[in-house]
């Protein structure tokens, strides 16, 4: 499936265009393997979080449908309107600092236009000793060989490596506290062939392999010094949305050292 006319300068309107196409690509068979992949992993890592305000933000917002039970008050966000979630800008969300128990990127940071920025506006908002977990799409992976030579939705994801995420989490004060790989398969078009490589999933977890075709992050926020005081009232006192604006996601993430 190929993403028309999509220029290496992304603009907002191209990236709801290449989020548009990698959730139609969510119904194929490497599609549906990606999403019960990750459900598992995400029902088993929800337990270790606790509180009560937990946002989602990515690719499915329908991710956590199944486990609404797990936090009592559950957010969607999503990049534009009709969505059946909460619109917002990447760079701008209408929640408290410190404010939120748990935020989950599904892939968010693979579909945006300032990985960083992005990832510095969730970070703001989780209290100290709450978790962000994050989904991405791991490069160094059979997966990232259809990022680098392909001409599909792949190629234009961002692909961030676990490395460097850890990195950038570092800085924002959170501490990786755990790493699951998950889809050591190719993402092949034929339900068939999907199913006869099973194996290679079987012994990639086996193993504990860091070349999965995505890697789930689990970080928790550092609590050094002061604790920053909770608000009263609502985690999110207004809802004044600021319009969505083109940028240049490509050189925020290509540019970088």
């Amino acid at each position: 499936m190929e993403i028309p006319e999509l220029s290496r300068s992304i603009s907002h309107e191209d990236l709801l265009k290449l989020l548009c196409v990698a959730r139609q690509w969510l119904h194929s068979p490497s599609g549906q393997m990606l999403l019960e992949s990750q459900r598992t992993i995400l029902q088993q890592q929800l337990e270790s979080c606790f509180g009560q305000h937990l946002v989602q933000y990515g690719l499915l917002p329908e991710l956590l449908d199944q486990q609404r039970s797990v936090l009592r008050n559950h957010w969607r966000l999503e990049p534009q309107a009709g969505q059946g979630g909460l619109p917002v800008d990447e760079t701008s969300w209408p929640f408290a600092p410190h404010s939120l128990d748990v935020v989950l990127l599904h892939h968010g940071l693979d579909f945006c236009l300032s990985p960083r920025s992005l990832l510095r506006e969730a970070s703001q908002a989780v209290r100290a000793g709450g978790h962000l977990l994050i989904f991405g799409f791991n490069p160094w992976s059979c997966w990232g060989i259809n990022h680098f030579v392909c001409r599909d939705w792949f190629s234009e994801a961002g692909f961030i490596s676990p490395a460097r995420l850890t990195d950038w989490l570092e800085l924002l004060g959170f501490a990786v506290e755990k790493r699951v790989d998950g889809c050591y398969r190719p993402p092949l078009e034929s339900a068939v062939w999907l199913q006869r490589c099973r194996f290679f999933d079987s012994w990639g977890e086996r193993h504990q392999l860091p070349g999965g075709g995505f890697y789930f992050l689990r970080a928790r926020r550092q609590a050094l010094g002061a604790i920053p005081r909770r608000q009263r009232g609502m985690a999110f006192p207004a809802l004044g949305v600021p319009s969505l604006v083109a940028g240049n996601r490509r050189a925020h993430k290509r540019d970088e050292p």
